[in-house]
């Protein structure tokens, strides 16, 4: 009898606490909150060189997770990816694209991030990238509190001398699946005619 009380215990215990954790993720919000417009200066990913831009380039620099009732204590899994402009055709050679530089001050590895051109045969690869980072991240945010996450962006690939004569518009989509939730957030990078950058 004795045994039998004993293990009766923590299932009780785990059967109550499971549900208010469940709870407190569903309160979660994210949406991005800040972006900064100005002539950037921004890294090469995976190398030492960065590039400023010759006109004004906006960026979004700020995630925010906003919580309502219950604290939440989490390890959630971030994927940004960051998209091709659309109405831009570069049929022949390659322009530099967008990744993610840093997150919440740690900077990010070729490991977790990925790029892809398109390609064709005899052409190669062409046009921007498309990448994507991704890694575990904890999330701790109080009860009726908010997380800023600064997000730095730095350049990925390589230009060979095209010519960009458009706005260009790179789709930003943060998903962050916490606690079997799935959210998502979406913002851009815009880069404007005669950057110089891309």
């Amino acid at each position: 009898m004795v045994k039998g009380a004993a293990w009766s215990v923590p299932v009780i215990a785990a059967a109550v606490a499971a549900p208010a954790a469940v709870a407190s993720v569903d309160t979660l919000g994210l949406a991005f909150t800040a972006s900064s417009t100005s002539l950037l200066s921004l890294r090469v990913l995976d190398g030492t060189s960065a590039l400023t831009a010759q006109s004004l380039v906006t960026v979004p620099t700020i995630l925010t997770f906003t919580n309502g009732p219950g604290a939440v204590t989490e390890n959630a899994l971030v994927t940004v990816s960051i998209s091709r402009p659309t109405g831009i055709n570069i049929p022949v050679g390659r322009a530099r694209g967008f990744g993610v530089y840093s997150f919440n001050g740690t900077a990010t590895t070729a490991a977790q991030r990925t790029i892809a051109y398109q390609s064709a045969p005899f052409i190669g690869q062409y046009g921007f990238p498309s990448t994507t980072w991704s890694n575990s991240v904890p999330v701790t945010v109080a009860s009726n509190g908010t997380l800023n996450l600064p997000i730095v962006f730095g350049f990925a690939g390589t230009s060979t001398g095209v010519s960009v004569s458009l706005l260009a518009s790179f789709p930003v989509t943060v998903t962050v699946v916490i606690g079997g939730r799935t959210m998502i957030a979406n913002s851009n990078i815009s880069v404007p005619i005669g950057a110089g950058i891309v």
